[in-house]
């Protein structure tokens, strides 16, 4: 059963062509995307810096990017027009409304952990990390998670301070990342404390 779904409104004209500001969503990239694409696009001669893709860091070798998808693949916001939205704050704000109204997210789990999942967007799920007030109050565990995405199609979820579930966490994350389905994200740990995300390091 979906989580937070909202009741379907009357349907509304729609022009033909939607905006991006209307598509624009974010998506989450680990620091191995990242990589990959500088060192992609260092190699095409003149490639222009403004027409590489925008990234906003939100933890260490965690990022949030940009996209629409107008058809059958995503096209991501580059820097140069990110000042078509107004701002960076600004295009983050849009992109996290419109991820709001992209399908219900799914908690399922117990006994401290969790698996959360956006069934109709599977491609959006690990996005939702950047947006916890949503979801946040459906995991019900205490304080501080420890939350892994290493596909673009999974999150997983324990309490900080379970040591046995984290421990396995740290294994699913590294595994999922070498092996699961969907664009990889990350193999990495990261702590969310209320509504911010920071590397979590087990040393």
């Amino acid at each position: 059963m979906g989580l937070f779904s909202r009741p379907k409104k009357a349907a509304q004209p729609q022009s033909a062509t939607p905006t991006p500001e209307e598509l624009v969503v974010p998506l989450l990239s680990g620091q191995a995307w990242k990589n990959a694409s500088e060192e992609s696009l260092s190699k095409i001669a003149g490639f222009p810096a403004g027409n590489t893709p925008f990234t906003l860091q939100v933890a260490d070798g965690l990022y949030a990017t940009y996209a629409t998808d107008p058809g059958p693949s995503w096209e991501f916001v580059d820097i140069d027009s990110v000042a078509r939205f107004g701002s960076a704050e600004q295009l983050h704000r849009v992109a996290i409304g419109n991820l709001r109204r992209r399908g219900d997210i799914r908690v399922e789990g117990g006994n401290g952990r969790f698996a959360l999942t956006v069934p109709d967007e599977l491609d959006l799920t690990a996005s939702i990390l950047l947006d916890p007030e949503r979801w946040r109050p459906a995991v019900t565990i205490p304080g501080d998670l420890i939350v892994a995405a290493p596909t673009r199609l999974s999150v997983w979820v324990c309490a900080a301070d379970d040591a046995d579930s984290v421990a396995e966490l740290v294994s699913a994350a590294s595994h999922g990342f070498e092996n699961g389905e969907g664009k990889p994200v990350s193999p990495e740990l990261f702590r969310l404390s209320g509504a911010r995300l920071s590397r979590w390091d087990s040393h």
